[in-house]
């Protein structure tokens, strides 16, 4: 009697368990103690911005320490969750964007309009054959967007350039900030191309 009920309880814990595997990211808040593939993609996006060291698949305490850095940077609420303004960010951050094939394009054509090499274009696209067809989706590299911090009570020139990696010095400059003691909570800052993320 006690192997079926052992049998039963082993199958329902497989079936939940697979559940959690089977989740896509965007698909469910990311919390401390989760485990499952949509993790594991999280965790493999933040070893890419440099935030963590190893992808496991459980969402542990440096998963979540990452992810509050995450957050800090691009202004959004520091609770250490994955969620969908998380995984936003995510895909702003993608290194590639789509192109459309247009009538009269070539390799030479796209490479100088998105600023790279026909050949990044062939490695990126695992092209074969450098005859493209209109309406075919090329992968190009994204045109760099600049990171925006968003300033929030508390918040002062010193302790952002210290959260981003960068000086008081290089804000000041780049926003056009006479006054570094006038900033206000909603002001836009543009952060310098070499900050943290």
């Amino acid at each position: 009697m006690r192997l079926p009920l052992l049998m039963l309880l082993l199958f329902c814990v497989l079936i939940s368990s697979m559940a959690a595997v089977a989740q896509e990211p965007n698909q469910r808040v990311l919390t401390p103690g989760c485990w499952g593939e949509d993790v594991f993609w999280c965790q493999r996006r933040l070893m890419d911005l440099g935030l963590l060291e190893e992808a496991t698949g459980r969402y542990d305490t440096a998963t979540q320490e990452a992810i509050k850095t995450l957050q800090r940077a691009h202004g959004l609420p520091v609770d250490g969750l994955a969620g969908p303004l998380t995984f936003q960010v995510f895909g702003s951050l993608e290194t590639f964007q789509y192109y459309t094939v247009q009538s009269g394009d070539s390799l030479y054509e796209i490479a100088r309009k998105f600023d790279t090499s026909m050949e990044e274009l062939v490695s990126l696209n695992l092209l074969t054959d450098t005859h493209l067809r209109i309406g075919q989706q090329l992968k190009v590299p994204r045109r760099q967007e600049p990171v925006i911090y968003i300033i929030k009570p508390g918040d002062n020139l010193y302790t952002i350039a210290r959260t981003f990696g960068v000086t008081v010095g290089e804000i000041t400059k780049l926003n056009d900030i006479k006054d570094p003691t006038l900033i206000k909570p909603g002001q836009e800052l543009v952060m310098p191309e070499t900050c943290d993320l």
